[in-house]
């Protein structure tokens, strides 16, 4: 957590807190659709990182850890649907498998917001779609469960390599940013820009080298890394 984000959050009166979901479904062969239950004072979509979050009316509980060890399985309730997020659970059998990445601000931090456009959120949390509990043409009830709750799941779920980061870092299309809209997105938005040997750039030229020592320069060495490599791991000999 940023020094600014938990300056904020401690503070007597802080700004609103902002849901940003994602449902992605491309992996079984729907599309990503991004949608939050908040939405700015005159109406208009929220927007954070360069993407905007249209407004859903979503009802969303059970994303409390209970403290008893169990995984919890939250729920997410949708509302006075749109075409597109319907169809999206239709055409994908209820999007069972699909993934649902969660992120919370604060209002301040939005794009075009006192504080906006520095990439300021909380830690995201990635859930997978387990099964559709109602569907109906005015009502979406979709339960969840953490990729840890998979049956036969196992430590480490993906190649844990020491020195190289394997999230998707953004990219530069026709002057705007472009982010991968998975749960493996590198969550950097802040304007500095490094090219791939970390020497400082313009932003055509911006590209992450994937090093730990590449995620220093664009988070800074005061707050915990979103670095996807585990440079803790011994190196061995056979």
């Amino acid at each position: 957590m940023s020094a600014l984000l938990q300056q904020e959050a401690q503070s007597l009166n802080p700004s609103a807190v902002i849901h940003l979901f994602t449902l992605n479904a491309t992996s079984i062969g729907g599309s990503a659709y991004r949608f939050s239950p908040e939405r700015e004072p005159d109406g208009g979509a929220v927007a954070f990182g360069g993407l905007d979050y249209p407004q859903l009316a979503v009802k969303c509980e059970g994303f409390e850890w209970n403290g008893e060890g169990t995984l919890p399985r939250p729920k997410i309730s949708a509302e006075s649907l749109n075409d597109t997020f319907y169809s999206l659970v239709v055409y994908t059998n209820g999007a069972q498998g699909a993934l649902i990445r969660r992120d919370r601000t604060l209002a301040k931090f939005l794009d075009g917001h006192e504080y906006g456009g520095r990439g300021i959120k909380f830690s995201s949390d990635l859930y997978i779609v387990d099964r559709v509990l109602t569907l109906t043409k005015s009502c979406v009830v979709l339960e969840l469960l953490m990729p840890l709750d998979l049956p036969r799941c196992e430590l480490p779920a993906r190649m844990a390599l020491r020195d190289m980061c394997p999230w998707v870092y953004r990219r530069r299309e026709n002057g705007a940013w472009v982010y991968d809209q998975t749960g493996n997105a590198c969550p950097y938005a802040g304007s500095s820009c490094f090219d791939k040997f970390g020497q400082p750039c313009g932003a055509a030229d911006d590209a992450c080298g994937h090093t730990l020592s590449d995620c220093v320069k664009r988070f800074g060495s005061r707050r915990a890394l979103p670095y996807g490599g585990f440079p803790g791991l011994a190196r061995t000999r056979a």
